[in-house]
């Protein structure tokens, strides 16, 4: 017997989460679907919920937020298969701020709830790639969509403080207070034998193609390939940057000379100055020094 429980974060896409739980309600209730709406209250909470659900006996553990949300879940999901054994597929109800996983899967619409519910009744699955990021000094973790260093991290930081924006205003405002305060700093990449030292603006490690609502900062990673895309900013002048941000916006950045793409399975990341760190655009840390990412293939099986 089917056991779905809706993981709902009220205050995902600045607080309109939580406006559409009566619509979410009525979804669930016309597709005559058993399920239980349980609500974070904290930063952190849909892991524990999550844990809680599949040890009770969910069948179907599905998020209703954004990408944070989703990355929560995901790390709860992996630790009650660590612990229990189970395998239990994800279902994502995109109502968050940026949404920008699902920008990987064909056919999804941010909003769109009775179109996510039945994706997940039609009970088609798939298997995808997790990351799996270490920072010297705190608890492993697993990411869905893509691990930030420098200067993105610094903007996912801004966003969190913006309440009176939504969608890609959120980010927009957020770029220009992160480049008025993040300097490039010394960073050094090595993946596959291959080591490069540079004053970076920022790495980005994706599993997904898009990040900060509708940047597709690795416009050609793929979810299922076993593999993570690298894309390396070198410093740039503040005129630089402004005119390049429409390319990052549409993928088109990556033949640029301060640009450096790349694909691996493992990076590792290091700089002499604690550095911001952000998977899934929430920041774990605002002093990291050491980063190590590795991709763990098929790891998570989720409705699409």
């Amino acid at each position: 017997m089917q056991q779905w429980t809706i993981i709902l974060n009220p205050w995902a896409g600045k607080g309109a989460a939580g406006a559409q739980r009566g619509a979410l309600e009525a979804a669930l209730g016309a597709a005559g679907v058993p399920y239980t709406i349980l609500t974070t209250h904290a930063q952190g909470g849909a892991t524990e919920l999550a844990w809680q659900a599949i040890a009770a006996g969910a069948t179907h553990v599905v998020a209703a937020g954004g990408d944070g949300t989703l990355n929560e879940i995901v790390n709860g999901i992996k630790g009650a298969e660590a612990e229990h054994g189970q395998r239990v597929p994800l279902g994502i109800i995109p109502i968050g701020t940026g949404n920008d996983f699902i920008k990987s899967l064909d056919g999804f619409d941010a909003g769109d709830i009775t179109g996510a519910i039945r994706r997940i009744v039609e009970g088609r699955t798939r298997r995808v790639d997790l990351g799996r990021v270490e920072v010297a000094g705190y608890e492993p973790r697993y990411f869905l969509n893509g691990l930030g260093v420098g200067l993105d991290a610094q903007i996912a930081f801004e966003a969190r403080q913006i309440t009176n924006l939504k969608g890609t205003a959120v980010y927009l405002l957020a770029i220009i207070r992160a480049l008025a305060k993040y300097r490039a700093a010394p960073m050094q990449v090595q993946h596959d034998g291959r080591s490069i030292r540079r004053r970076l603006m920022f790495a980005t490690v994706g599993n997904g193609r898009c990040e900060g609502s509708g940047f597709y900062v690795t416009p050609e990673a793929q979810i299922d390939d076993g593999l993570l895309d690298l894309c390396l900013i070198n410093t740039m002048r503040l005129d630089e940057i402004i005119r390049y941000i429409p390319r990052v916006m549409d993928g088109t950045h990556t033949k640029i000379k301060h640009v450096t793409m790349g694909r691996t399975a493992e990076v590792q990341i290091a700089c002499g100055q604690g550095l911001p760190v952000a998977v899934d655009g929430e920041v774990i840390s605002i002093s990291a020094r050491e980063i190590r990412a590795a991709v763990l293939p098929a790891a998570l099986e989720i409705f699409f």
